[in-house]
């Protein structure tokens, strides 16, 4: 294999992976030159044993040499923190806005029924005291 080890960006080792993994899906194994990788991506996906390599003919550009028959441990651990990454979209919830009179209606509300019970309750009590000793 090519010993060339030229740094390879994470982001591009994700895409050269999910790439071959769905490649995979649907043949054996695949050519490095079908893969759509240039020469020093295969190479490095092979260095770091991303992927499995197998050499098939002496002649020809190194992306027609090689076969990739599987992807291997380490590169299904890449592909599974890629995919646990937080997206760059981050939302918020935003409460709609409400007027000053709302907001002290809906505090109040429940404060001023319990007094409007109580009330009604010391006046009951008083009637009933009253008339029904």
């Amino acid at each position: 294999m090519i010993s060339d080890d030229k740094p390879v960006t994470p982001a591009l080792k994700v895409k050269a992976l999910r790439r071959i993994q769905l490649m995979l899906g649907q043949v054996r194994r695949i050519r490095g030159l079908d893969s759509g990788l240039t020469e020093e991506e295969f190479a490095a996906l092979a260095n770091e044993e991303l992927v499995e390599v197998t050499f098939d003919a002496d002649e020809g550009p190194i992306l027609e040499r090689y076969y990739i028959h599987k992807i291997l441990p380490k590169g299904f651990l890449i592909l599974s923190d890629a995919d646990l990454s937080p997206s760059p979209l981050q939302v918020a919830v935003v409460h709609p806005h409400k007027s000053v009179g709302t907001r002290i209606f809906e505090g109040t509300r429940s404060g001023l029924w319990d007094l409007i019970k109580i009330a009604f309750g010391a006046g009951l009590g008083f009637l009933l005291k009253k008339y029904w000793p």
